[in-house]
């Protein structure tokens, strides 16, 4: 469930319901058809919708007919997406199954990072994910395997090497920043 201004979000089943506050009655309804959502993320100040499914996130602008061909992007996942988090540069997927976490860019949908939430291989077993907290550049997971619990926190808030995108892009998932440049509180607002 999310808010914005005078209506309210929820997804249930394999629809997302927006209902207006003020007269307490269904605005628009975004319905997936035999999509079960698992796991869903709102940006209405973009108009964004992110829904996860059995094998994917698709990326909706709302203000669009809603036909799964109208989608802004479909996000490929090998198991359910049922992490989920969406802000307006990227859009991280997380499938508990496979202990990993994808970035992806919020306009094109391209993938940006493949993140893993466990140790090398040198563990035994495979690593599962229970969940993941999304803040800027700061991304935590928590997860077990067989040799535990674990939570690993990534930061890359100062990261220098942004991701090369085609055409020469820069990710804004990592801001354009020269060697030697120094955290500024003041570019906090651009994450």
């Amino acid at each position: 469930m999310k808010c914005h201004q005078s209506l309210c979000y929820i997804a249930t089943g394999s629809e997302v319901a927006a209902i207006d506050l003020r007269t307490m009655k269904k605005a628009s309804v975004i319905a997936l058809g035999n999509h079960r959502i698992l796991s869903c993320g709102m940006l209405p100040s973009e108009w964004l919708l992110c829904t996860g499914t059995k094998d994917r996130a698709l990326l909706w602008d709302i203000r669009k007919s809603q036909e799964l061909s109208n989608t802004v992007a479909e996000l490929h996942s090998d198991g359910p997406v049922t992490l989920l988090h969406l802000d307006p540069y990227k859009v991280v997927t997380g499938v508990p199954s496979d202990g990993q976490v994808h970035v992806w860019e919020t306009r094109t949908g391209n993938l940006l990072n493949t993140l893993s939430c466990g140790e090398p291989p040198k563990s035994v077993g495979r690593s599962t994910m229970s969940a993941m907290a999304v803040d800027g550049c700061r991304i935590a997971m928590a997860g077990s395997s067989a040799d535990g619990s674990f939570l690993h926190y990534r930061d890359f808030l100062e990261s220098s090497v942004p991701v090369s995108l085609p055409g020469k892009e820069v990710s804004r998932f990592w801001r354009p920043q020269q060697f030697g440049d120094v955290y500024d509180s003041e570019d906090e607002d651009y994450y």
